[in-house]
């Protein structure tokens, strides 16, 4: 390799060196030498030395050339391994077009250089530095330099550096590294295009520019350790090049002399350098100090908010009216801060998608928690009281890692979206049953008295000392609420709360009373116990101790617990995510983490735990958002922990005992207030009968109360839904079928005879009545004689289950029709479907026996069969009464022989069919063509558009046309058209039937037949007049005789005879549009 630049750092300037023997004999103590032997991959090395002394003595550099790296190994990905030193040059980083680029930027930042603009004119020789003034403006003399050194840069010839070497002052050219250095002498990587990319850089905004002087500090330690040279730090020596010394023929020892007279310069840079990475380090620690100081001010509103709960709740944790527990405030305090730690350490390690998610104790268990109490205190005797105590905290931690359980299984199984299948105004009323609990609590805590209705216990209440101690409390809770309808702010009651026991110690220090009074008549906590350590509650854990019979008993109200506990998931999650905007929070994810915190606060011993929306968003608004920070509040809390209840002795218990009635007052105008008007009187009752289960009865009791009446009123209610859609007389919707003149004449005065039901939603035993109460009004005989009634369609469609009582009715529904020969028609239902299997198994299908049930799989299908069978009875009366025979496809159902019909109508439904019959022979009269030799086609287009009326004879019209129909014969299963195609013709049918489908496929396996074309109607005539593409596909439903007018002859006779072809147009349009009326009547009525 030609061209590479070697330097030393005796001398400071440079050598051009060739390829062959030569390359070492310079510096080889050092190891450059070796370097560019290995090669070709030394003058990479050196050009990245080169640039990064350039930049060292450059401090006006720009920091995007300082980003580009150049000269660091920390903005290459990984170093290049030994084996890739032997590739091609034009590979070599050197010559890439990143580097020349790069390092033309250095020589113009050195150019513009003030301090050395005189230095580099005369080195140079040309216009770059002239007139600057120590600015960084680039002129176009600068480019036109710029251009003029890389025009000497060819592919394969002289590297940029010797460029550089040649035209800088020999002060500037940088020294090798020192033995030992990272800077490799291989060929590097191209620059990774990911450093100092968005993920690699901190945050938070005060780190970004650290991080971007450290990097540009690890570069200047970089540059001052191969400016100054290799310095051997224990032998104390530097390294001299061969051919600089005298004679050049001494010894290896002879050449590592003493320290040269540069050593204070390069003692100098060494300091520089650890101060350099001293400073990289404060920097460091800086930043850790710094980053958690931005997330105090939320820890402390954290903090005063567990303490205020903690203060409130944890108090109360135990029954204090019981004897045993009296003295248990500062236990159930302790407790209370464990499991609020607990549950934000859970949250905040990631367990939570909220960051910054705060948990407390849940506060609604303490009902439960005191119905436990209660359960144990009356199975162990009162005398024991460490058995009490010790059954009490074993139940505690067991009913808290029960809730933990069904936390975890319900989120692990992916079953959360089960909870929401709880009645909301169900849980409102247990909220509400929750608020009086602690309103009741409020009073017991103030009063220090157990509520009872009994005579003594108001008259106790009413006395001087205990009227004040609760009446202030329920008065500053009063004064809150009233304050909190004007300041709505979140902080508002923290604040009130914290100035609270201020203004009661001004008030007390006013009238001179002592704390020992206060705390003796009860104003004031008692101190806890001298020298009780934090961990005291675990000293009265004993489980030899415990009665776990009792405890066994109180698992209902375990259960209870963790089924109340669960609902507040579903509540909490959603609002935090909607309040925070954070999207896809997974509940599942939640109910984990629910899972988890309490199950390590249960094996700890403490309380139920959950995430608190109302901490968490304050929390989080205060600049908590982080997981950090919920780290440091939990910190924080296991300080107070730690720290034990001494504080407990020195609150009010106006600030306990308002807090209370606060929370109570809340919980309660939230049931009973807020509601009215935003339920119906039925399920506002139900929250009232919860609430005042819950205050005469039990907890548990409440619940379970709320249950049946949530199962009742769901029955009563859904059972007020009729699952009767819409019943309607086959005159008001018809089937799609093309039928005949006669036939819809006829059709037209008896489909009354077909009702139609159409049901829907769950059919259980509280709708099937409605259903089968219809269906017995119908045979009533006043309705029966208005309108008898020959088939009841059931049309299951919008029927999504049905139970076994419902299915039972369809039987009675069977026989009762059967006993007036009532064909039972059911469609909609598939057979393998929970519809069909339920109606199968009760034996209502047609496969049975009887020939009154029918089954088919549409009503479009269901209403054409019993079309049919009309029909049926319209050829037997027909040949009754001395008309034509039946035609052999009327053939249905099991009828009598024409002779045995009952033509004079002894029974409603056959004197509608017989003066049916009758009107339709009068009036159908068979046209005869006037012309002696007509066309074939003429009797089909007669018998088709003989209802019509028109301006001009139809007899006249038809014959004009009729001849050019042409005859044709289609086999089985062949398609007339398919969808999407351009019009072909008009067609009349002779015999056979059609099929009209429409949908993705069009054809007969994956569409649905929405239209049915019978012998004697036509067909196509729509598109032939509109020329649009067919829209439907249309398929033949065995062999079929038809007649065609075709397009081409349809456009030839338009323009030759375009009056009668308009009266033409005018007929076919009209009979098109019966079809259509039929159609649209199906569409809207049947749906």
């Amino acid at each position: 390799m030609t061209g590479q630049l070697a330097t030393c750092p005796a001398f400071g300037s440079g050598c051009d060196s060739g390829s062959g023997p030569a390359e070492a004999s310079c510096c080889q103590p050092c190891g450059a030498g070796s370097s560019r032997a290995a090669g070709g991959g030394g003058h990479a090395g050196r050009d990245i030395e080169l640039a990064s002394s350039l930049h060292g003595d450059l401090p006006h550099m720009s920091p995007e050339f300082a980003r580009r790296g150049i000269g660091t190994r920390s903005i290459y990905g990984v170093p290049v391994s030994a084996s890739r030193a032997a590739d091609d040059a034009t590979a070599n980083y050197s010559q890439t077009p990143d580097s020349i680029r790069d390092r033309t930027m250095l020589l113009s930042n050195l150019a513009l250089h003030p301090g050395l603009r005189d230095s580099i004119s005369g080195s140079r020789g040309d216009s770059v530095a002239l007139g600057l003034d120590g600015s960084r403006r680039s002129s176009l003399d600068d480019r036109s330099s710029i251009e003029q050194i890389l025009a000497e840069v060819r592919p394969g010839g002289g590297s940029l550096s010797r460029l550089l070497r040649e035209r800088s002052p020999p002060a500037l050219l940088p020294a090798p590294p020192r033995q030992g250095d990272s800077i490799d002498s291989g060929r590097l990587p191209p620059i990774d295009p990911n450093y100092l990319s968005a993920e690699r850089v901190p945050k938070n905004a005060k780190m970004q520019g650290r991080h971007s002087v450290g990097v540009m500090q690890q570069q200047e330690a970089l540059q001052s350790s191969a400016r100054y040279g290799s310095v051997d730090q224990q032998q104390q020596r530097v390294c001299v090049p061969k051919d600089r010394l005298a004679d050049g023929g001494q010894e290896r020892a002879e050449q590592e002399q003493l320290l040269p007279p540069s050593y204070s310069q390069r003692s100098r840079a060494d300091a520089e350098n650890s101060y350099a990475h001293l400073q990289r380090r404060g920097h460091t620690v800086v930043d850790l100090i710094t980053w958690p100081l931005q997330y105090v001010p939320a820890v402390i509103l954290g903090i005063i908010l567990n303490l205020l709960d903690g203060l409130s709740y944890g108090l109360i944790a135990f029954p204090v009216s019981i004897p045993v527990f009296d003295k248990f405030g500062p236990i159930g305090f302790s407790m209370y801060m464990l499991s609020t730690a607990v549950a934000q350490f859970v949250y905040s390690s990631g367990a939570s998608a909220f960051r910054g998610a705060n948990g407390c104790m849940l506060i609604e268990a303490i009902p439960f928690l005191y119905a436990m109490c209660g359960t144990i205190v009356k199975n162990v005797s009162e005398d024991q009281p460490e058995r009490v105590v010790a059954t009490t905290l074993a139940a505690y931690a067991i009913s808290t890692m029960v809730t933990g359980a069904v936390f975890f299984l319900l989120g692990f199984l992916k079953l959360g979206s089960l909870v929401d299948f709880f009645p909301r105004h169900i849980l409102v009323g247990c909220i509400g049953g929750v608020g009086y609990f602690l309103f009741q609590t409020g009073m017991e805590v103030t009063s220090r008295l157990k509520l009872a209705l009994s005579w003594s216990v108001l008259r106790d209440l009413l006395a001087p000392n205990t009227l004040g101690l609760w009446a202030s409390s329920l008065s500053v809770a009063i004064a809150l609420r009233i304050l909190n309808t004007r300041y709505t702010h979140p902080l508002f009651v923290p604040v009130f709360f914290m100035l609270v026991p201020v203004l009661f110690y001004t008030v007390t220090s006013a009238l001179g009373l002592p704390m020992e009074a206060l705390r003796a008549t009860g104003w004031v906590f008692q101190l806890p116990d001298a020298g009780v350590p934090f961990y005291h509650f675990y000293t009265l854990f004993d489980f030899g101790n415990t009665d776990w019979h009792t405890v066994w008993l109180t698992v209902p109200t375990m259960l209870g617990l963790a089924f109340f506990s669960i609902l507040h998931v579903p509540i909490n999650v959603p609002a935090l995510a909607v309040s925070t905007n954070a999207d896809k929070v997974d509940t599942n994810r939640e109910l984990v983490a629910h899972g988890i915190s309490n199950v390590v606060s249960g094996c700890l011993g403490s309380f139920q735990n959950y995430l608190v929306y109302s901490n968490s968003l304050l929390f989080i608004r205060s600049g908590g958002d982080s997981h950090l920070a919920g780290l440091m509040l939990g910190v924080a809390t296991m300080a107070i922990f730690f720290s034990g209840p001494t504080i407990i002795g020195y609150i009010p218990t106006m600030v306990v005992g308002a807090l209370i009635f606060h929370l109570g007052l809340e919980l309660m105008k939230e049931a009973l207030v807020d509601t009215i008007g935003m339920v119906n009187r039925i399920e506002y009752g139900t929250i009232v009968l919860i609430v005042l289960a819950m205050a005469g009865l039990g907890f548990n009791e409440g619940i379970f109360l709320g249950i049946l009446l949530a199962c009742f009123f769901f029955i009563l209610l859904y059972s007020r839904r009729s699952a009767l859609r819409k019943a309607y007389t086959g005159s008001a919707v018809r089937s799609t079928v093309r039928r005949l003149y006669c036939q819809r004449h006829f059709l037209d005065e008896v489909c009354k005879q077909i009702q139609v039901m159409r049901l829907q939603g769950f059919m259980f035993f509280g709708t099937i009545n409605g259903v089968e109460a219809y269906i017995r009004r119908l045979l009533d005989q006043r309705q029966w004689e208005a309108n008898p009634i020959r088939f009841l369609v059931l049309d299951f469609a919008l029927v999504n289950g049905m139970d076994f009582s419902a299915a039972e009715a369809f039987i009675r529904v069977r026989r009762l029709l059967e006993a007036r020969e009532i064909y039972m028609v059911i469609c909609g239902a598939e057979r393998t479907s929970e519809v069909g299997r339920a109606l199968r198994s009760a034996g209502v299908w047609s496969d049975v026996s009887s020939d009154y049930v029918q089954t088919f799989p549409s009503l479009n299908e269901a209403l054409e069969w019993c079309e049919n069978v009309l029909l049926q009875y319209y050829y037997l009366h027909q040949a009754a009464l001395g008309g034509t025979d039946v035609p052999p496809d009327y053939s249905f159902v099991s009828a009598p022989d024409p002779d045995e019909v009952d033509v004079f109508g002894t029974s409603p439904r056959h004197a509608m069919v017989s003066e049916a019959t009758q009107a339709v022979m009068h009036t159908n009269r068979p046209h005869r063509p006037r012309t002696e030799r007509p066309s074939p086609a003429l009797p089909l287009l007669l018998q088709a558009f003989q209802d019509l009326d028109s301006d001009q004879p139809v007899d006249e019209v038809l014959s004009f046309i009729a001849p050019y129909f042409v005859h044709k014969q289609l086999g089985s299963g062949q398609y007339l058209w398919h969808a999407d195609r351009a019009p072909v013709g008009m067609y009349l049918i002779e015999t056979g039937t059609l099929r009209v489908h429409v949908g993705a496929g069009a054809g007969a396996g994956d569409s649905d037949v929405i239209e049915s074309i019978l012998p004697g109607t036509t067909l196509g005539e729509l598109a032939l007049v509109t020329g649009k593409n067919y829209a439907t596909t249309v398929l033949t439903d065995g062999d079929v005789t038809l007649w065609e007018l075709s397009k081409s002859k349809f456009d030839e006779l338009c323009a030759s005879e375009p009056a009668r072809m308009l009266a033409f147009v005018r007929l076919a349009l009209a009979y098109s549009a019966q079809g259509m009326n039929a159609v649209t009547a199906y569409a809207f009525c049947a749906q």
